[in-house]
């Protein structure tokens, strides 16, 4: 089975070049039995990305290197999946804040069990969470959110570790408006919306960059266009079940 296995890079110089190649390891030994590939998406990095990709690229064959002029997380996403035809679709943060035994359960969860989009989950009851006292608060509170503007029962659509096989990436993927930060929440409440079927999986996750190292996400100003995004997502919604209601395309 063939896995295309996105990371979308934004200035990654520090951690991509050993993180790169413990995702290399990892499916070396884990996923050997499939045909995979590793695709580098550079979201118009403006440090020493693209050379460490391109020596990464040149060194193994399954790593694959791919400049975007434009940023936005959901471009990226979109053009390494269009780069590598695949059977089974993932997108990682490149951070690796989830651990990588997280991996074969994702890939199993749409291979064998017959899911269309599997996610990791920092709110399953069997995960592992370290992270900041002001995140956890600022996860809750856009989960209780999320369930009143959207009613979603998918307990965690942000976390940067999902899986997803070709149907959605024919039926789902080009109805996609966003291409930011929101971009695989939409992805997820979509797919849920026309019945899908979606499995959330454990996860160990971390807060494991550097004090020099942050994530550039900034999580208040995130939150708000979350809300905004969800509050017109909910909208379309509507409309594309009353389109159904009187005869047009579900996906319209």
């Amino acid at each position: 089975m063939r896995i295309n296995i996105t990371l979308p890079c934004l200035n990654e110089e520090k951690i991509l070049n050993n993180n790169i190649i413990a995702l290399f390891n990892f499916l070396n030994k884990n996923v050997a039995g499939d045909q995979w590939q590793i695709i580098i998406a550079d979201n118009d990095s403006n440090d020493n990305t693209a050379e460490i990709a391109k020596e990464l690229e040149y060194r193994f064959k399954q790593i694959k290197y791919f400049f975007i002029p434009q940023k936005g997380k959901g471009i990226a996403i979109r053009h390494g999946w269009k780069n590598f035809d695949a059977d089974i679709y993932i997108f990682m943060d490149v951070d690796l804040s989830v651990d990588l035994e997280a991996l074969p359960k994702l890939i199993s969860a749409v291979k064998e069990e017959h899911y269309d989009i599997a996610i990791g989950s920092r709110f399953h009851k069997q995960s592992v969470i370290k992270r900041s006292v002001a995140r956890k608060i600022i996860s809750r509170l856009y989960k209780i959110i999320k369930k009143i503007i959207i009613n979603s029962d998918i307990s965690d659509l942000p976390c940067g570790f999902k899986a997803i096989n070709k149907d959605i990436i024919k039926k789902i993927l080009p109805r996609i408006k966003d291409n930011e930060w929101f971009f695989d929440s939409e992805l997820v409440i979509l797919s849920e919306s026309f019945g899908y079927k979606i499995k959330e999986i454990p996860v160990k996750w971390e807060e494991i960059r550097e004090n020099g190292d942050k994530s550039r996400v900034k999580i208040i100003s995130l939150g708000f266009n979350y809300i905004k995004n969800l509050i017109r997502l909910r909208k379309r919604l509507k409309k594309i079940n009353q389109a159904t209601l009187t005869g047009g395309h579900p996906l319209g």
